[in-house]
C-alpha cells in the first residue's frame, strides 16, 4: 500500500512538469512570432522612412527681392541643403542663409512630397560706409549697390572692421534723435568719441565718455530753447560737465549755455 501511495503520488508531479514544458513551448513560438514581426515592421519602417525622406527636388522662393540675383540665391540654398525632405535641418537652413549680408530673414517650410518654400525678408542699405559702401542693419557691409541710388542715407565713419559698433552706436543715437525730430546726416567714431552731424548741418560732440548724458543734456537745452534758432546754430559741444558750448553761425565766437 505503501508502495502504491508511493507511485500514485509520482504521477501528479509528472503531468507538472510536462505542463510548465508545454508554457515554455509556447511562450518560445509566441516570442519568436513577435520578433519576426517586429522585425518586418522595423524593415517596412526604414523603407517608409526613406521614402518619406525624398531628396527635395522643388525648392519654390518668394520676397521682395531687388537685390540678390536668383543664381546667387540657387547657389546659397543648395549649399545648405544637406538633407532629404524629413532630414533637412531646418533651422540650420535659416541660420545659414540669414548670414548673408544682403538676407534679413528667411521663412521655411516643407511642402509634400518632395517640396521646400522660402520666403526670404531681404535686407536694405541703412547707412552709407566711408563714403563709397553701404552698411545693413546688422553693420555688414552691402556688395553691389550703386552710390547713385542712396544718396540720402547718413554717412558713417569709423575705423576699419568697426562697423558692426558704429551700426550699433549709429542706431542708439539715432533713436533718441529722432524722439525730438532730429536726423543724423553724418556720425564719426573715432580717437576723439562720438561726433555727428545733424540734417540741417548742426555738428554735435559727444565725445568719449558720459555720452547718454551728454546727449540727454543737448536734448533738454534743445527742446527748451535750441530747437526755436535751429537756423543759427552751427555747432554744440556737450563734453562739459554741467552744460554745452554752442556756436552761432552769425556769431563765429562762442558763446556759453548752461
Amino acid at each position: 500500500m505503501s508502495a502504491a501511495r508511493r507511485f500514485q503520488g509520482a504521477r501528479p508531479r509528472e503531468r507538472e512538469s510536462r505542463i510548465d514544458i508545454g508554457r515554455l513551448l509556447w511562450v518560445a513560438g509566441f516570442a519568436l512570432v513577435l520578433a519576426a514581426a517586429l522585425t518586418v515592421l522595423a524593415a517596412a519602417g526604414v523603407v517608409l522612412y526613406r521614402y518619406l525622406d525624398a531628396p527635395l527636388r522643388v525648392v519654390a522662393v518668394d520676397g521682395d527681392i531687388r537685390h540678390l540675383h536668383r543664381a546667387e540665391i540657387e547657389d546659397l540654398v543648395s549649399h545648405h541643403l544637406d538633407g532629404g525632405f524629413l532630414t533637412l535641418d531646418m533651422r540650420a537652413l535659416q541660420r545659414g542663409l540669414e548670414a548673408h549680408p544682403w538676407i534679413a530673414r528667411v521663412h521655411a517650410r516643407r511642402e509634400w512630397p518632395n517640396g521646400l518654400y522660402l520666403h526670404i525678408d531681404e535686407e536694405a542699405p541703412i547707412a552709407r560706409w566711408r563714403a563709397d559702401e553701404f552698411l545693413n542693419s546688422r553693420g555688414e557691409v552691402l556688395p553691389g549697390v550703386s552710390a547713385d541710388d542712396f544718396k540720402e542715407l547718413p554717412e558713417l565713419v569709423g575705423p576699419e572692421d568697426s562697423e558692426t559698433d558704429v551700426m550699433a552706436a549709429y542706431r542708439t543715437l539715432a533713436a533718441r534723435l529722432a524722439g525730438a525730430g532730429l536726423r543724423i546726416e553724418r556720425f564719426v567714431r573715432d580717437d576723439e568719441g562720438l561726433g555727428l552731424r545733424i540734417a540741417g548741418g548742426t555738428e554735435l560732440i559727444l565725445g568719449r565718455v558720459d555720452t547718454d548724458a551728454r546727449l540727454e543734456r543737448f536734448l533738454v537745452l534743445w527742446r527748451k530753447d535750441l530747437a526755436a534758432r535751429r537756423d543759427e546754430l552751427a555747432r554744440v559741444d556737450a563734453r562739459y560737465r554741467n552744460g554745452v558750448a554752442v556756436r552761432w553761425r552769425a556769431a563765429p565766437a562762442g558763446a556759453h549755455a548752461g
